[in-house]
């Protein structure tokens, strides 16, 4: 083979290695773009996630008079037997829930078997268009159960008659304070405490220790003796509890 053939084969050698330097450049290229496209996209959306969980106002942190347990739990009775129900007020199932089981409740802590901790969440803060209306319902409700245990029963009911439909903005503070006056007979001590927002803080820092430390991922749930149970089988659960006292 003649030198100008030698130098031609290695003129084309020499093109070809480029050519697989430069499509494996862009190769390598293209890989990282979409890495960092997919990175960017996933800091994007906790940012997101982050922003709206860091961007609710926080509230002092007032303790209620009325009897709560330290999970966050508005006390209802003294029966031997212990019930905690988590609820939303925006919940259609608890909706459910408190319908079917209302009267039932009633009964058990009138007779003093049970004693009902009512834990008011706001997972469903999210779905009233900004308004927060889970938060400011379950305030109202703690509010009422300053005025007595009674009235925090006869306000939950209330609540759950006149409940707003997902993805709306709910009832106005103004509407809650009417349920509680007209509905309940709530007084002017429970209409300033609402005003004032005195239980957002408190019902805050429930809705954290429920999600984050008691492992509360859905509403309604319910417990008895410390026990989730199905709702289905709530009642069964609670009246075998009572009778194995």
């Amino acid at each position: 083979m003649g030198k100008s053939n030698r130098n031609i084969d290695r003129r084309q050698a020499a093109e070809a290695l480029r050519r697989q330097q430069e499509a494996e450049a862009r190769r390598r290229k293209i890989v990282f773009g979409v890495a960092i496209g997919a990175a960017v996209v996933l800091i994007g959306g906790l940012l997101a996630w982050g922003i709206w969980m860091n961007g609710k106002p926080e509230y002092e942190v007032h303790d209620p008079s009325a009897s709560v347990t330290d999970t966050y739990g508005v006390q209802i009775g003294d029966g031997p037997v212990e019930v905690d129900l988590y609820i939303d007020y925006m919940c259609p199932a608890c909706n459910q829930f408190e319908s079917a089981y209302a009267e039932q409740i009633q009964s058990w802590v009138d007779d003093g078997s049970v004693t009902v901790n009512y834990h008011p969440l706001a997972i469903l803060d999210r779905l009233s268009s900004g308004t927060e209306y889970s938060s400011r319902a379950a305030a109202a409700a703690v509010c009422a159960a300053d005025a007595g245990e009674q009235q925090f029963l006869d306000y939950t009911l209330a609540l759950y008659a006149n409940q707003p439909a997902e993805n709306t903005e709910g009832l106005t503070d103004a509407e809650l304070i009417a349920i509680g006056t007209d509905d309940v007979g709530l007084d002017a001590d429970w209409q300033s405490c609402v005003e004032d927002e005195r239980y957002r803080g408190w019902v805050q820092e429930g809705n954290a220790d429920a999600t984050n430390e008691q492992g509360i991922s859905a509403t309604p749930t319910a417990k008895v003796d410390g026990e989730a149970v199905e709702n289905s089988a709530f009642a069964d659960e609670v009246q075998a509890a009572i009778d194995a006292g």
